[in-house]
């Protein structure tokens, strides 16, 4: 190599911006870090949106996570003051047991997890609120599928 490629490359080597840090690492120009930073930032946008929208459907958190289920409160109505029955259910303690038993001689079963007077309990407490499934759920702790199957089987034997 002559002395004059030498000059040569040296002098461009010099009109060059540095792009080595001291540490050896190379320094990107800001409009590449600029373009990186956004990309960056459109990828995590739409693994959020993604997630949000796709989570729900493999991830299924508990629901109903209440320490107090449908059961325990209707068992709390049977054995506490008359009037809380009443209030709550639109019945006296003893008609809701005389509901209970007729319900039995009609064919009603408890089912593996809701019993006859739960199942009484939400047709009642449906009656009475007038609140959707969902509300009801929330009260006894069970799917608004399960409440509407509970509404439409009692109705339909009172009927």
């Amino acid at each position: 190599m002559s002395h004059q490629q030498n000059q040569e490359e040296e002098n461009q080597e010099e009109n060059q911006p540095e792009l080595q840090q001291p540490d050896r690492q190379v320094a990107l120009p800001p409009d590449v870090q600029a373009v990186l930073q956004a990309v960056a930032v459109l990828v995590r946008i739409t693994y959020n949106i993604v997630m949000d929208h796709y989570a729900p459907l493999y991830i299924n958190p508990p629901h109903d996570t209440s320490a107090f289920s449908g059961e325990d409160w209707v068992q709390e109505l049977l054995a506490g003051h008359p009037e809380r029955i009443r209030t709550e259910l639109g019945v006296h303690r003893s008609t809701f047991i005389v509901l209970v038993k007729a319900l039995q001689k009609v064919g009603l079963r408890a089912s593996h997890n809701v019993s006859i007077e739960e199942q009484l309990s939400i047709f009642l407490y449906t009656a009475v609120t007038g609140l959707p499934c969902t509300h009801v759920g929330e009260r006894f702790q069970q799917s608004p599928d399960t409440i509407t199957k509970c509404v439409l089987m009692s109705s339909s034997i009172c009927l």
